[in-house]
């Protein structure tokens, strides 16, 4: 079984930020995670190709990407943690 992308801290503090805040370009993320920009656009990537978040419809208002969260695929990746720490839950 292959560990969930969300199996790292921060990953899931993005995605977590992107659920709580809703859409934010990679600069806004980095700012307000204090990561550093190159950190966030890997974790970025990383999550995309794992269809947890996407680049939105509309960009930013300085016309940058803004990334979101798919729930669905959250909701997927979160039940694969959990059956992966099952044995010991």
């Amino acid at each position: 079984m292959e560990p969930s992308v969300l199996m790292n801290l921060t990953r899931g503090r993005i995605v977590h930020m992107l659920i709580t805040g809703g859409p934010a370009t990679a600069r806004e993320i980095s700012t307000a995670l204090s990561l550093n920009a190159v950190t966030v656009t890997r974790a970025l990537g990383l999550l995309s190709k794992a269809g947890i978040v996407g680049i939105t419809d509309t960009p930013s208002a300085d016309f940058r990407p803004a990334y979101a969260v798919d729930p669905p695929q959250v909701f997927d990746e979160l039940a694969q943690v959990r059956h992966f720490f099952a044995p010991w839950l």
